[in-house]
């Protein structure tokens, strides 16, 4: 005769299994809750990865200006690429252009996005000149802004500033050699007009540019500590 089993033993079992299947479908919900869509973790690696890009690319300009002398002996910064060479365009010591991609070949680095587009680049005439290089008392003419009635300033009399068009590309230099069609927002349309305005700001629905520069204290500074000024 089998012993019986009992009543209290097979309910402890029963409620046993029961908590335990509604602690996996709790902790289920929760990493559901937790996974960040691939399409998300992709745009936000592609943005770590241009942020970095753009990081590194003030510095080589920084190295650039340290390493190069100009006709006086004083530094200067690059010329932009004005026809995708990946070569700064410059002409009896001048630029051929204030605006244009980062000369990617000649600073070793910047060849694109992570969305495959160049990176704009422009910098002050008095700043680039390879005849007469910059003095302590030279004056950048480019202002970042918070939106494009310029209402804030972010940052005013810089030298150079440096930018990524973001995921949507809007306005960028693409690896073809054109320019992708125009931003519809005014944020990002200023950043394309060719004028000394640039928009730099937290990124939204309408605005996902990465946008850097450089500091007129930074680059005298820089220019000091490696004995090239004043």
């Amino acid at each position: 005769m089998k012993p019986a089993v009992t009543p209290s033993l097979t309910f402890a079992r029963g409620f046993s299994l029961t908590e335990m299947a509604v602690v996996l479908v709790i902790v289920a919900i929760l990493i559901a809750g937790l996974v960040i869509p691939l399409a998300t973790q992709q745009d936000i690696r592609a943005r770590q990865d241009t942020e970095n890009m753009l990081t590194n690319l003030r510095e080589a300009l920084l190295g650039y200006a340290a390493s190069h002398a100009a006709g006086d002996g004083r530094p200067y910064l690059p010329c932009p690429d004005t026809d995708d060479d990946g070569r700064e365009n410059r002409a009896g010591g001048v630029c051929s252009g204030q605006e244009g991609r980062i000369p990617w070949a000649d600073l070793g680095l910047g060849r694109n996005d992570a969305w495959n587009n160049r990176y704009r680049y422009r910098v002050t005439a008095a700043f680039s000149s390879s005849a007469t290089g910059f003095t302590l008392a030279s004056a950048g003419d480019l202002n970042v802004c918070a939106d494009a009635a310029c209402a804030a300033s972010v940052a005013a009399s810089v030298p150079v500033v440096v930018l990524s068009h973001g995921a949507n590309g809007a306005g960028a230099f693409n690896m073809a050699g054109g320019t992708n069609p125009a931003p519809a927002g005014a944020d990002e349309l200023e950043n394309t007009d060719g004028d000394t305005t640039f928009v730099g700001k937290t990124p939204d629905t309408a605005f996902d540019d990465l946008v850097t520069w450089i500091p007129p204290s930074v680059l005298v500074n820089r220019m000091i500590t490696t004995g090239k000024l004043p």
